[in-house]
């Protein structure tokens, strides 16, 4: 069997039909009103990025399963306005507040005269530069890495700091969007996209969460979307891997079995 007969014969075996995902999703729904509940906690807060991550998350977790208030945060940082028109759509029909946050790309004093006040991220991405001077000061000789990896960084970065403030002024915790395919991958961040509970970390982004998408009425055109863009620049996640969540389930299904063996 060629590597194409074999992604299909696996999806076969791991896409759950309408009854499995409705059990995943009560599943789901379960265990974070639970975990809610056991620590008191207030609100929930999830990045919105317009993937299909953050809204399953976000049709998930709504309030009327939760028990708390869904606090949508929509973070563009030089994001298309595709993402941002979905991301604005997933927060208005599941969550119970949400806003578009532009802090980060505002520029510092809005009352200057000057077309060329940076913004706050601008300004960020400069004075983490001036760091090289304190390596080399050690003895070390710096490694210049492609701007595009460390505006990817800096920007999960400052959703983090974003999400986690508001969480801690709302008694709640930040959710994370990863997928068990992602986290295989080692394809997240640590606090960026990764929160302080995870819905969907056992999920399959290849065969199974699309299915679940369906099942639970999120927006066609987000589901078969490519992969979100929204930490990475001008490339999908797909593409800068060079292969297909598909492919990478069924890698590493056919891994695990032979693990087992």
């Amino acid at each position: 069997m060629n590597f194409k007969g074999l992604v299909k014969q696996i999806g076969a075996l791991t896409t759950p039909n309408d009854g499995k995902s409705n059990l995943i999703s009560n599943n789901i729904r379960s265990q974070v009103a639970n975990f809610v509940m056991r620590n008191n906690l207030k609100s929930l807060v999830l990045g919105v990025s317009g993937g299909l991550d953050s809204a399953c998350v976000a049709s998930l977790c709504q309030q009327k399963y939760s028990g708390v208030p869904l606090i949508g945060v929509s973070i563009p940082i030089n994001s298309t306005d595709d993402s941002i028109e979905k991301s604005i759509f997933v927060c208005e029909n599941y969550c119970d507040s949400f806003i578009v946050f532009n802090g980060w790309t505002d520029i510092l004093n809005s009352e200057s005269e000057s077309e060329n006040q940076p913004s706050a991220y601008e300004n960020l991405f400069y004075q983490l530069g001036l760091t090289d001077k304190v390596a080399e000061k050690n003895g070390f000789k710096i490694k210049k890495y492609p701007e595009n990896i460390l505006h990817r960084d800096m920007k999960s970065r400052l959703r983090m700091l974003s999400l986690y403030d508001l969480a801690k002024k709302t008694n709640g915790m930040v959710l994370s969007a990863n997928t068990l395919s992602k986290y295989n991958m080692g394809f997240w961040t640590k606090n960026g996209d990764v929160g302080d509970f995870e819905p969907i970390r056992n999920i399959g982004k290849g065969f199974e969460l699309p299915s679940i998408a369906k099942n639970i009425g999120i927006r066609e055109d987000i589901i078969t979307q490519s992969s979100s863009k929204e930490l990475i620049v001008n490339v999908s996640k797909e593409k800068d891997i060079t292969v297909n969540y598909k492919e990478i389930d069924t890698v590493m299904s056919v891994y695990l079995e032979s693990c087992m063996m």
